[in-house]
This record gives C-alpha cells, sequence and structure tokens, in this order.
C-alpha cells in the first residue's frame, strides 16, 4: 500500500492554464505547458506542481517532500523524482485533461492512472 501511495505521487509528476472541457490527449510539450505546467495539481491527500522551469516540487501523503524534474520526450511526460529519500524508477507517461483534471498514465499510457484537480 505504501508502494502504491508513493507510486500514485510519483506519476503526478508524472506531473501539470485551463484547457476547454474534453480537451483529451496531450501530445505537444506546448499544449502541456499551456494546460498544466505550473498548476497546483492536488489528488487526495498530496499535491505536485510540474514548473515550468522542469522541477518538480510537492508533498506526499504522508507529508514529505517530493523533488525532482521532468521533460517532454515526443509526446510523453518524462520524470525523474524523489519522494522523501527514496527515489522513483524515471518513467514517461501519457498526460490527458479533461477541465479542471489532469490525468497521467505511468509506461507510455500502458500502466496505472492517477487523476488531479486543478
Amino acid at each position: 500500500m505504501k508502494f502504491l501511495r508513493l507510486t500514485a505521487c510519483a506519476l503526478a509528476l508524472s506531473v501539470i492554464a485551463a484547457a476547454p472541457a474534453g480537451a483529451g490527449a496531450i501530445k505537444k510539450e506546448k499544449d502541456f505547458m499551456a494546460a498544466v505546467a505550473g498548476k497546483k495539481l492536488v489528488a487526495g491527500d498530496h499535491w505536485v506542481i510540474a514548473g515550468a522551469d522542469g522541477k518538480l516540487t510537492g508533498v506526499s501523503p504522508r507529508g514529505e517532500k517530493i523533488v525532482g524534474a521532468w521533460v517532454w520526450n515526443r509526446r510523453f511526460f518524462c520524470r525523474n523524482v524523489y519522494i522523501g529519500q527514496k527515489q522513483l524508477p524515471e518513467n514517461c507517461l501519457s498526460v490527458s485533461v479533461d477541465g479542471n483534471r489532469v490525468t497521467f498514465t505511468r509506461d507510455k499510457g500502458k500502466g496505472r492512472s492517477i487523476t488531479y484537480s486543478f
């Protein structure tokens, strides 16, 4: 369960101006920057921000600091993150936006997903 929580936090990072409702998959960095970058993404009792400068920051459900970095690689949000002292494996995630919600899906869209509100 602890691993799932850490993984969920990472997904977010797994990462972040409002997009029109039903906007769907984000496939270009410029669209991610316009729709998500710099926004505080909240899921339950944790939050993350994928800054426009490529930095990730946040707080895990256990109150641990989330820090890391992200880049856009082709159609994916790729992140490297620490939650507290634990480094999570690098991962590239697909991103989709629907209104004020953004969903990150691990393993280039084939893994687990987490949805954040902003």
